[in-house]
């Protein structure tokens, strides 16, 4: 089970209104008492442990009653409602659901409102351009799509004239809402150590290492052969982190793995507070299950439970180009390759 949650997407819960219209409205009576077992089963063998064992134990009982003893085809939506009523009990931050079907591969969720923030820009500072990164999410684990991501990142890291003299360095997760944080990792692996301190922890308590450096490098090889890395120059020194109140999920995830380096400041907002690691497992009827199976941590440190504060907070509602002017300035000040301008 390790190395399956290593590569496991952490996903958002916005995913589940995205498709709820997606499946069909009935199910079988067989089909449905299918779901439920197996529901079940991953729950208890896999799933986090419940905050309250009688509040679980009173969710079990209600979904159970809703597929015995019935005569006639199940309502899909009032299934997966109790489902979802069941996953509550758990101790995942509301991080845990269940979804209709979508393609193999895809968590089809609503594209970002707006023109994109590019994920490159340069920003002065008193003591030099610092650089400005700001991943974008990506709402699928196709591996093709995965590639791509990690392509784009360097070829408009190259495109941005100017972007080799920056002396410092901005990872702006403000716009991480959540989907899959695994390309973005891999595009930034040279900002992580061995020594890195971020974990993933299990129900019983056992840690995993968040950040495989090794791992990281030769997928981003495969992904990207022939790309230059923007990151290779950023791998020692100071490294500032931008935090937005939407920073959630996959956000979060790269949020305590860049946490995990002890040369990191973070800025900005309390993160939204679903700093779990989650597993897809595709139920009897098609649906997509997400189960929380580890919480993230720091190496000794307990488990994130809900937001995570930024350790310099800007003051609530601060714009984020407020906080980047902070975050940057700071970089600047501690790194031996800035100057006085």
């Amino acid at each position: 089970m390790n190395r399956n949650l290593l590569r496991a997407a952490v996903c958002a819960l916005s995913f589940v209104a995205a498709c709820a219209a997606s499946a069909a409205e009935t199910m079988t009576l067989a089909l449905a008492r299918d779901v439920t077992t197996r529901t079940i089963e991953l729950v208890e063998s896999k799933g986090m442990y419940p905050l309250r064992q009688e509040d679980y134990a009173q969710a079990k009982r209600r979904l159970l009653a809703f597929v015995d003893g019935k005569a006639q085809d199940v309502d899909r939506a009032d299934l997966y409602a109790r489902i979802n009523g069941l996953l509550a009990t758990l101790d995942t931050d509301k991080h845990s659901f269940v979804m209709p079907p979508v393609a193999p591969g895809q968590f089809t969720g609503a594209a970002p409102a707006g023109p994109r923030v590019p994920m490159f820009q340069l920003v002065a500072t008193t003591r030099g351009t610092v650089l400005r990164f700001v991943p974008p999410p990506i709402t699928t684990s196709a591996p093709e799509a995965m590639s791509a991501y990690v392509q784009g990142v360097y070829d408009e890291a190259a495109a941005l004239h100017g972007s080799r003299a920056a002396c410092a360095l901005v990872v702006d997760l403000s716009e991480q809402t959540g989907g899959n944080g695994w390309p973005p990792l891999i595009a930034m692996y040279p900002l992580f150590g061995d020594a890195n301190k971020a974990r993933w922890v299990e129900r019983d308590g056992n840690a995993i290492p968040l950040v495989h450096r090794g791992y990281l490098e030769s997928k981003a090889g495969r992904d990207a052969p022939g790309h230059v890395n923007p990151f290779v120059s950023f791998a020692t020194g100071p490294l500032a982190v931008l935090v937005g109140a939407r920073t959630a999920s996959a956000g979060e995830m790269l949020l305590v793995a860049l946490m995990g380096e002890t040369r990191v400041r973070t800025f900005g907002q309390t993160s939204a507070g679903m700093s779990t690691a989650n597993m897809t497992y595709t139920l009897p009827d098609g649906a997509l299950f997400v189960l929380t199976q580890a919480r993230s941590a720091l190496v000794d440190g307990p488990v994130f439970r809900g937001g995570i504060a930024p350790m310099q907070p800007a003051p609530n509602g601060e714009p984020v180009e407020a906080s980047l002017r902070t975050a940057a300035e700071w970089a600047a000040a501690n790194s031996p390759r800035c100057r006085p301008e």
